[in-house]
């Protein structure tokens, strides 16, 4: 069995357990790009120029029914959800497919939407982080005061490993690139998703690698390997996937663990060649740096906040 093989199939795909996350495992439906926020080094490219994209109602409810019978927490994710226009009606398709227990959102503010927030999320398996904005934080307790215990990054700033510093622009061996892949942070620990690509509904074993398709496909030469949704697509092996992670995970910096940028505070963006085309900051005149070369640390990619336990 070659390199390229054994790290495949010992990849942690959507239908396998991630034992210490939320009901065992995690599932995003992207719902748009959309953000208030442009934090430095966003996974899905907030802090980037051009179309943020939404996904339509029809999508949102193919995709939820999907899920149905997914047996980990569903997550409605962004950007931030909250800003897309008939987020009310994607509340009502949430309820209408995925029990509360494992209904999460990922968002910093809820924009005026706290209440069908509470009505329809479960904070103990949401992501709500408010990036040291206070104006969200007291929204939040405001209009959904259960999930005040869950909210986090008031006081301390995010940290973000820039995930488009691609280990094929600073690896040039295949196989030592793989190594890396293997012990991937997010593969092991976080979350697949569920996210458009060139109008069409697809999912993707990792939020990174469909948000690296979506930010890409303006260019014909970065191949849609997005899986069809339909119902059963998430209990699909590593054979669904293979190609999706032969070309994503080798564009990704996640598995080198790069020094982590401060999400609202810092002071320029950080890439490599691979990605350099779409790093065009959508706030004016941020500073962009094209990397040569990565320093790496021991720090996992999923733990953002330097209080947080890794996961």
């Amino acid at each position: 069995m070659s390199v390229a093989d054994d790290v495949i199939n010992s990849m942690v795909y959507p239908k396998d357990g991630r034992p210490f996350i939320w009901h065992g495992g995690i599932l995003q439906i992207w719902v748009t790009r959309a953000c208030d926020k442009a934090c430095f080094g966003c996974t899905q490219g907030s802090n980037l120029r051009g179309n943020p994209g939404l996904i339509t109602t029809e999508q949102f409810e193919r995709a939820a029914a999907s899920l149905s019978d997914y047996f980990g927490v569903v997550g409605m994710f962004g950007g931030n959800p909250a800003l897309h226009p008939r987020f009310h009606d994607l509340c009502e398709i949430m309820r209408r497919h995925i029990p509360y227990e494992r209904r999460g959102l990922w968002c910093n503010h809820p924009r005026g939407k706290g209440a069908i927030c509470r009505e329809t999320f479960n904070p103990e398996v949401s992501n709500l982080n408010v990036h040291m904005d206070q104006e969200a934080h007291d929204e939040f307790t405001r209009d959904w005061p259960e999930c005040r215990h869950r909210l986090k990054g008031l006081n301390e700033d995010a940290l973000h490993t820039p995930p488009f510093t691609a280990l094929i622009d600073h690896y040039p061996d295949e196989d030592d690139r793989w190594g890396k892949i293997r012990g991937c942070d997010i593969n092991r620990n976080w979350s697949a998703m569920i996210c458009v690509v060139r109008a069409e509904l697809r999912a993707y074993f990792c939020e990174i690698a469909g948000a690296q398709a979506m930010l890409h496909a303006g260019d014909p030469e970065w191949p849609d390997l997005g899986v069809p949704v339909e119902p059963g697509w998430w209990r699909k092996g590593a054979k669904a996937y293979a190609e999706q992670v032969k070309w994503h995970c080798h564009r990704c910096g996640i598995p080198m663990r790069a020094d982590p940028v401060l999400a609202v505070g810092d002071s320029h963006e950080k890439c490599s060649p691979t990605h350099a085309p779409i790093y065009r900051p959508k706030t004016k005149n941020r500073p962009v740096v094209v990397l040569d070369e990565v320093h790496e640390t021991d720090r996992f990619a999923t733990q953002y906040l330097s209080t947080e336990a890794a996961r």
